[in-house]
């Protein structure tokens, strides 16, 4: 090769090279500029987020039921290049001033830095705590004491599973938030209504923008930034009616069961309680693990036999269909003969010849076992579906349950056909149908306003932050069971009796008209059920409180039930908290 050609072949190498060296600066300056310097800056410039407060819960009466309290978190700065053995003699000092296992704490700055993001460490940390982790901070760069904004429930355990908690993301919840601009740290609403309304009471996190070198010393503070808090919710509920409630299912016999109180004029929900409660803020503290505490809400997931509540809807469904009138008589004699089986009443020395009123009043079950049989199966049926019975209230909380029907037509295809004796125990409320206690409140709360029905809800308002002022929530009407003037004139008097001279005198409020049905309702599982429903008014004046009270194995509702009852109608109308 001659050397002119040698010469060009060397330029063409060269220039060759520069293009190559070119066209990478020329990607690494303009094209990559970008991520090549949020990397960078990631490495000069971190943030310390400050959770902003959540909005807050109150009642009706702007009663406080959740809030926040100022509090201390220690948060860990992620480093470049880290190595594992600093982490790990960092995880090992933190155990022993934390007091937790040093291998969670590894796990928590391995996930920093796999996500190169700021992370807790710990929470609401006593002061006492405060000083020795100063001094553990001054010898390992990154970790960070801050202001932080701590969920509080002044009350503890009331409204537990109505208001749920908070918890930290799983990783399926973390996929799906960090979309939506969650940090990996956040706590987020895993139950209840904090989990209902997580995105109207989340703020807009504050915090501080550091410049920190590449060992995660800082340098300087380059700047704050100002939290925004979430927005406050006001619920229906009455914490005094809810918290009577409360106290006499937690002073019941076996401390389970349910209590539900209407404002039957609008839907809007007074109480909702389930036994055993939880305290949120408990949960907290102790970070248990989701299904560690008792989340099962007995007052809208919990279904069972009705018992003797649902003569209410036996007597509405006979007495409109006129197949048998108040005047009529049966000979109780403690039990019913069907062919050959025997039904017992509860009264087994019987009731002798009673009629309706006194029937309603002592419950008499053999008036209601002749009574069903000359109804029929289908109609009972019929007015199981008016009532609500076999069919969610449409409140709108997770897990509501739809309870369960009874008669020839809800019986499953390939079952054996409806009896007589199936009529007799569907005229007691037993024999399959299961209700909820919510249900059982929103049928009374509809006696009470003589067929008149509405939508249970517990939003009373929401005040949003800044200017963008407040949402109120509209009662909606979801029609009227018709029944004759007349039949709704002997419910209510019959339910006047059992309070007055009846199977539930333990429910009556002086100066206060209560009207009422106890039930005990037989369970194949243990002890019999106890039931009461009710409601409650000033004389003369619409009923302003609807109640269904229920304690699992209880026994009797007019010794068991009927008295919580009574202690929240006294709530409701502030009457004093103990009788005489």
């Amino acid at each position: 090769m001659k050397t002119a050609d040698r010469i060009e072949t060397l330029w063409g190498i060269i220039v060759l090279g520069a293009a190559i060296v070119g066209f990478k600066l020329f990607d690494l300056q303009v094209m990559e500029h970008a991520a090549y310097w949020g990397a960078a800056e990631r490495n000069r410039v971190q943030v310390i987020y400050e959770t902003a407060p959540r909005g807050r819960f109150f009642d009706r009466n702007g009663v406080l039921l959740a809030s926040n309290r100022l509090s201390f978190a220690l948060v860990y700065v992620p480093r470049e290049k880290a190595a594992e053995s600093e982490l790990a003699s960092l995880s090992r000092a933190l155990a022993l001033e934390l007091r937790v296992k040093s291998g969670d704490i590894l796990d928590k700055l391995k996930e920093a830095q796999r996500e190169e993001a700021t992370i807790r460490l710990a929470e609401d940390i006593p002061l006492r705590e405060m000083f020795r982790l100063s001094e553990l901070k001054a010898r390992h760069p990154g970790l960070y004491l801050i202001n932080d904004a701590q969920r509080d429930y002044p009350n503890g355990s009331l409204a537990g599973h109505l208001l749920g908690y908070l918890g930290k993301m799983d990783p399926k919840a973390w996929r799906l938030f960090k979309r939506l601009g969650y940090r990996i740290d956040s706590r987020v609403g895993r139950f209840g209504l904090e989990k209902v309304f997580e995105d109207v009471l989340r703020g807009q996190d504050g915090g501080m923008d550091l410049e920190v070198d590449a060992r995660g010393r800082l340098q300087r503070i380059l700047g704050r930034r100002e939290g925004v808090p979430g927005n406050d919710v006001y619920l229906t509920i009455d914490s005094a009616v809810e918290r009577a409630a409360a106290e006499g299912l937690a002073a019941s016999p076996t401390r389970r069961g349910a209590a539900v109180a209407i404002d039957p004029g609008t839907g809007a929900l007074l109480a909702l309680v389930s036994a055993p409660e939880f305290n949120p803020g408990d949960f907290l503290a102790k970070e248990a693990a989701p299904g560690k505490i008792s989340e099962f809400d007995r007052a809208i997931s919990g279904t069972y036999p009705p018992g003797s509540t649902f003569k209410i809807v036996v007597g509405a469904a006979g007495l409109n269909e006129d197949k048998f009138n108040v005047t009529d008589k049966v000979l109780c004699k403690g039990f019913f003969e069907l062919g050959n089986k025997i039904f017992l009443c509860w009264k087994h020395s019987g009731h002798g010849l009673i009629s309706w009123y006194r029937a309603v009043a002592q419950s008499c079950d053999v008036y209601f076992y002749e009574m069903g049989l000359r109804t029929g199966a289908e109609l009972i049926e019929g007015y199981e579906r008016r009532f609500g019975f076999g069919s969610k209230t449409g409140v709108s909380l997770p897990g509501e349950a739809a309870g369960k029907l009874a008669g020839p037509d809800a019986l499953p295809r390939g079952r054996r056909r409806w009896r007589q004796g199936d009529t007799v125990n569907l005229s007691i409320g037993q024999g399959g149908l299961l209700a909820t206690p919510l249900q059982l409140a929103d049928m009374i709360a509809a006696v009470s306003r003589r067929g008149e029905r509405w939508r249970p809800y517990y939003t009373d308002r929401i005040v949003y932050a800044g200017e963008l002022g407040t949402y109120r929530q509209e009662p909606h009407r979801l029609g009227t069971i018709d029944l004759k003037p007349r039949v709704w004139d002997d419910l209510e008097k019959a339910l006047s009796l059992v309070v007055s001279s009846g199977t539930a005198p333990a429910a009556a409020v002086p100066g206060l008209d209560v009207r009422g049905k106890t039930g005990t309702a037989q369970n194949p599982h243990g002890r019999d059920h106890a039931w009461f429903v009710g409601y409650a008014s000033r004389p003369g004046k619409p009923a302003r409180i609807a109640v269904a009270v229920l304690v699992e194995n209880g026994g009797h509702g007019g010794s068991v039930a009927a008295p919580i009852a009574r202690e929240m109608f006294k709530a409701a109308f502030r009457a004093p908290a103990k009788s005489s």
